[in-house]
């Protein structure tokens, strides 16, 4: 039985007419957050969805009677039947009545009027908010002749969730609530941090959640080669198709993948080439794929083998082999230049907000180190530049990565960042990753890599990709 925190409620975001909350989402969201946390909210804002429609050009009564409350009474039921599915009653799924527990609230009231009062007294946060409500207004293709117009009556949506998000502690008696949300919500985020107004809202939290799906992006299918078994390993797959299927996923300067002109580069890329000639094998991009779900596509054979660097951490070793490592990467914790504290006195603030990964390597420090601190997370198909873009824009305080990428970061970044103490938080082996038990694969390419560590290829490929040899710790 999951135990229930009684001090925090986590409470999932459902947009009315919002085309991604189909039944699948809906379902996946719902035993997510019950799975983690043994209860969930959920909030479906109807009766503000209607300035969302009147922006979109409705008369408010056709906005209200016509679009507004009959979508949102429709996802309702949409998570009605997934917790029928799920077995879920009451007591563990609650969903929101705007109109009856909300609207009319004085509590509810009087947190929208401290919402709207920051919205036009601070620029900062009146352009995010705006910002946000217009890129909404400008996402649904419509038509709309006076755009800044529009946006001004749209935002009354932002606000009245943020004051419903302000509202639940009370109403809910906890302490804090956890807005769950599928993508990143930059303005909410950067408002329960006090980026706008100076004070942290340690009551409120955010937490990403993503679906597996969103997570990966096939690019070539499996076409022909399911039928041409049977195989008795992946290696003899491989040996037999002549392919090799690899995932992978953007990590400078293991693997590099420009969208735009389709081409690959990176110490990994010409490593698995360089293999992959000498046995004569096609190498088939399979899918890129965030960190998070590589072992399940390893376990449905989408790939043979996750073609970028990845740390084998005792977690990753109970559900997937390694190949032997190519080389050692050191960490560090790092923040922003101007910020000025050590790693120590990070550790000893709660309110330091950090960059992680669902599921990473910097998810796993954070729960190890910093098991109190607010986490801000990144999407799992971001590279992982992505934690220290987080730290330079303010909307963490430190994440960790290894000296090299830090540096090439701050070529290109106005603001710096910077090692919060010369004493490294962590060592990793760099390695491939497969399907456990695949040892006849295992032996092949840790015999490969042992070769091409002895040639001096690794180390070629090293100074090639970062031009220096000393960011790295090369295995002999």
């Amino acid at each position: 039985m999951i135990s229930i925190d009684p001090t925090t409620y986590p409470i999932i975001g459902m947009s009315p007419g919002n085309g991604y909350f189909k039944d699948e989402e809906v379902h996946y969201l719902l035993k997510t957050v019950v799975e983690r946390f043994g209860r969930v909210a959920v909030l479906i804002a109807d009766v503000p969805a209607i300035s969302t429609y009147v922006a979109f050009g409705y008369p408010e009564n056709r906005a209200r009677r016509d679009k507004a409350i009959p979508r949102g009474n429709g996802l309702k039921n949409r998570v009605r039947k997934a917790m029928e599915d799920l077995g879920y009653g009451e007591d563990v799924v609650r969903i929101f009545d705007w109109e009856r527990e909300v609207e009319n609230r004085p509590v509810y009231r009087e947190a929208y009027e401290r919402v709207l009062v920051l919205y036009h007294g601070n620029d900062k946060f009146h352009a995010s908010a705006d910002a946000t409500t217009r890129a909404v207004l400008e996402g649904s293709k419509k038509d709309i002749p006076d755009l800044e117009k529009a946006t001004g009556i749209a935002v009354h949506y932002l606000l009245s969730e943020f004051a419903f998000l302000e509202f639940a502690p009370t109403y809910l008696g906890v302490d804090q609530v956890i807005y769950v949300y599928h993508k990143n919500w930059h303005v909410y985020e950067n408002y329960i941090a006090g980026t706008f107004d100076g004070v942290p809202k340690p009551h409120l939290d955010f937490l990403l959640v993503e679906n597996p799906y969103e997570t990966y992006n096939p690019m070539w299918g499996l076409e022909g080669e399911e039928n041409e078994g049977p195989f008795s390993d992946v290696l003899d797959r491989i040996e037999k198709t002549g392919i090799l299927r690899v995932g992978f996923a953007n990590s400078i300067p293991s693997f590099m993948y420009d969208r735009d002109y389709d081409n690959f580069s990176g110490i990994c890329y010409e490593i698995i080439i360089e293999i992959a000639k000498k046995y004569r094998w096609q190498v088939r991009w399979s899918e890129e794929i965030g960190y998070g779900v590589i072992v399940d596509g390893l376990n449905q054979n989408r790939f043979d083998l996750f073609g970028s660097i990845v740390w084998p951490t005792p977690e990753r070793k109970a559900q997937a082999d390694f190949s032997t490592s190519l080389f050692r990467s050191p960490v560090f914790v790092w923040t922003r230049s101007d910020d000025g504290r050590t790693t120590t006195q990070i550790a000893a603030d709660e309110n330091a907000r950090v960059a992680v990964k669902e599921n990473d390597i910097s998810d796993s420090i954070a729960q190890a180190d910093f098991p109190r601190h607010r986490r801000v997370r990144v999407p799992q198909l971001s590279d992982n530049a992505e934690g220290l873009k987080c730290v330079a824009e303010n909307r963490a305080d430190f994440t960790f990565v290894e000296p090299y990428l830090a540096e090439h970061f701050n070529k290109a970044s106005l603001v710096k960042l910077v090692a919060t103490s010369a004493d490294l938080i962590r060592v990793y082996e760099n390695t491939f990753m497969l399907k456990r038990g695949e040892s006849r694969l295992k032996a092949l390419l840790d015999k490969e890599l042992a070769l091409l560590k002895q040639d001096g290829t690794v180390a070629r490929l090293i100074r090639k990709y970062t031009g220096r040899d000393g960011t790295f710790i090369v295995d002999g």
